[in-house]
């Protein structure tokens, strides 16, 4: 469980680091899983885009801050393996980057970077590999791993579950400055993912900005509605994109 909170506390630490919070993390326990929510704030589209797959869900002109948002979630999701491996090799960073990395981390990575190689011409094979060095590197920095330490001692020791509060009073003892909110807690966005991956240790689910499954076809369905109601609230959207879900099914789609 060690290794795991410090898996998370990584996620959760590089989600500040990069502008965004996290409203509830949690660690699994013997046969459940975490239900940790990150909340994009005012990213949220963006990073619905992303994890779609679906870089022309977006207008050319805003296709790059697309890009570095991608960039972004890819640098949270490498975060937990890396601190994991840099805490299992006493605080070095490994002489070989042949990792084993979790299904649900692999399963994130493998969809920030097909977003990534079908938004940008010659996009590199090895961006993930890149992205793990630069979070190695990162972690060297005795500032961020006393947060990151600090946040898998607090999570452990609080029955392996954190509110907003909390964990947001951790990081400021830890000397992180936080960010105001952007957006109400729990209007994040992101993926639930197979619960059947088997490990030799209860793994943290891989962190999820909270939202149903989308596709692609999820997010057309969303720029057609707000081109005929612009007021759409979130939640109004994910209902009547829950209700259409059932209709597919109805009839067999």
């Amino acid at each position: 469980m060690i290794l795991t909170a410090y898996h998370e506390s990584a996620r959760v630490v590089f989600a500040y680091q990069n502008g965004y919070t996290c409203d509830l993390m949690e660690l699994p326990s013997k046969g459940s899983h975490s239900n940790s929510k990150l909340n994009a704030g005012s990213d949220i589209k963006m990073v619905q885009a992303v994890l779609s797959g679906n870089p022309l869900s977006f207008p050319p002109e805003n296709l790059q801050e697309v890009i570095e948002v991608a960039k972004k979630l890819m640098t949270i999701y490498c975060a937990g393996t890396c601190a994991k491996i840099f805490y299992q090799n006493d605080l070095k960073i490994p002489a070989e980057l042949e990792l084993y990395i979790s299904g649900q981390d692999v399963t994130m990575i493998e969809k920030i970077q097909t977003f990534l190689k079908k938004a940008i011409v010659d996009h590199p094979d090895d961006f993930p590999s890149e992205t793990m060095v630069s979070v190695f590197r990162k972690l060297k920095d005795p500032d961020l791993w006393k947060a990151i330490d600090l946040l898998a001692a607090k999570v452990l020791k609080e029955d392996n579950r954190l509110k907003r509060f909390y964990i947001e009073d951790t990081l400021v003892m830890a000397g992180m400055s936080i960010r105001k909110p952007t957006t109400k807690p729990g209007s994040g966005l992101g993926l639930h993912e197979d619960d059947n991956v088997k490990t030799t240790e209860p793994e943290t689910k891989t962190t999820a900005f909270d939202a149903p499954h989308i596709t692609p076809l999820d997010v057309m369905v969303k720029d057609f509605l707000k081109n005929i109601k612009s007021d759409w609230k979130e939640e109004e959207l994910h209902a009547a994109i829950a209700y259409l879900h059932n209709v597919y099914k109805k009839y067999g789609v």
